[in-house]
């Protein structure tokens, strides 16, 4: 909850931001398609919207499950005007200058240090939650016992996971100089099999459906495959033709 209030403050300052960009200096100079990025926006699309790990332990959680298609109906449509709107705003009122991360574009003042550090504080308590189903998946192969009764295996657990968050830690610090390609590949490489392949796959070894289906699953399959290769293959070539973030910091 505290993350979610963190990330809203610093959606709401970038908000004001770049409508008073676009009241005082108009629409900036845009491009309407880049035929050599838009591949990147899939990898990064994917990536944004691939949360599969998270809806078992969302499902259990919740005190009427059968509502779940409902609530990830609307969660989705909430993300999908946000994204979209805050990145449309924000190219409209930067153009080619808008950085990978808006926050950089940000006047220099407290009021962007602070959108800066809440930020920083909503990513460092979101990102252990985000790695919880794997990090369970992982435990469960390591360590053969609980820790609920022995101590030991508890805070082997614990140095475990601190571990694992420092490793992802230290590959994000290593993406962070190519970021919108560094996203685009972990997006196209990472996400789309969880989002198009394994689900398509499943749904056509299970389902006894008509042959329409069954088709339907497979060509879903083969398009994120598709996706998946060309995506990572432009992500990999194009490394290094971005502006590097490493120069920037916290003004």
């Amino acid at each position: 909850m505290v993350a979610n209030a963190c990330i809203m403050s610093g959606l709401g300052y970038v908000l004001i931001y770049d409508i008073g960009q676009v009241w005082s200096n108009g629409i900036a100079d845009i491009v309407q398609y880049n035929p050599l990025r838009f591949p990147l926006l899939v990898g990064t699309a994917v990536f944004a919207f691939e949360g599969v790990t998270l809806v078992i332990p969302v499902v259990d959680s919740m005190a009427h499950p059968e509502r779940f298609p409902r609530v990830l109906t609307a969660v989705m449509a909430v993300c999908i005007v946000v994204f979209c709107g805050i990145a449309a705003l924000s190219y409209m009122a930067l153009g080619d200058s808008v950085d990978t991360v808006i926050l950089l574009n940000l006047p220099p003042g407290v009021a962007t240090i602070i959108v800066q550090l809440l930020y920083s504080l909503a990513i460092m308590m979101s990102v252990p939650l985000q790695l919880f189903p794997a990090v369970r998946i992982l435990e469960a192969g390591i360590f053969p016992r609980s820790g609920k009764g022995d101590p030991v295996v508890k805070w082997q657990k614990n140095l475990f996971r601190a571990l694992l968050t420092l490793v992802v830690a230290s590959i994000a610090i290593f993406g962070a100089e190519q970021l919108d390609n560094f996203i685009a590949i972990i997006g196209a490489f990472s996400c789309t099999p969880l989002s198009f392949i394994y689900p398509a796959i499943l749904h056509h070894r299970i389902s006894s459906g008509k042959r329409w289906t069954r088709i339907k699953d497979l060509a879903l399959a083969v398009i994120g495959a598709a996706i998946m290769v060309y995506v990572t293959y432009i992500g990999i070539i194009s490394w290094g033709a971005s502006p590097s973030l490493g120069d920037k910091c916290i003004p």
